[in-house]
């Protein structure tokens, strides 16, 4: 018998077990932490969105739905404040996202000092007054953020921003970018929990 085929499975099992190893963290936190759908959501005191890359002031789909939770959140009378987080010209594009969707510019908070994720923790961690917060972002996101916020002493209630897939081709451009920020979120609790995640 060659031994070829011995060598695959050999190869196979410590691929699965390299794979499992790399996202074990993740899905640990995604099992323990308090992930919250909007009908799951208690009222709080103000709804962090989390910053992601803005381009020529245009916000992505995937940024949109961080935004479009909050709203939702708001509307619905679960917060009265909500904190839009990133660097200064993308905050602002967020803003005026949400001033576009009917949000009084007064129930907005602009942060415009965060370059990372923690940083948004961070300015949070800053207040004088500490407050119940709802922190939001897609489901791939929220365990680094979760880790990441409870690092630096910031608790809360972790809103699921991902929105319904409904066209076919719409599924599979999402699939693919969900599965490629899943497992770059993996890498980045690893360097979290390491020490090496960038300051």
């Amino acid at each position: 018998m060659s031994g070829r085929p011995l060598y695959l499975r050999g190869l196979r099992r410590w691929v699965i077990l390299g794979a499992a190893l790399f996202f074990a963290p993740s899905l640990w936190l995604q099992g323990t932490i308090n992930l919250r759908t909007l009908d799951e959501v208690k009222p709080a005191d103000a709804a962090l969105v989390f910053g992601a890359i803005v381009r020529n002031g245009l916000i992505s789909p995937l940024h949109a739905e961080r935004l479009d939770a909050a709203n939702a959140a708001f509307e619905l009378g679960l917060v009265h404040q909500i904190v839009v987080s990133n660097q200064q010209l993308a905050a602002r594009s967020m803003r005026d996202y949400l001033i576009k969707k009917g949000v009084p510019a007064e129930a907005i908070t602009l942060d415009g000092r965060a370059e990372r994720t923690p940083d948004t923790c961070r300015a949070e961690a800053s207040r004088a007054q500490q407050r119940r917060v709802i922190m939001v972002s897609q489901r791939f996101h929220l365990p680094r953020l979760a880790l990441q916020c409870s690092n630096l002493g910031i608790e809360g209630q972790y809103l699921i921003a991902d929105r319904p897939i409904r066209a076919p081709e719409s599924y599979w451009t999402l699939l693919k970018v969900r599965s490629l920020r899943t497992t770059r979120e993996a890498a980045l609790v690893w360097a979290e929990i390491l020490g090496v995640y960038p300051s």
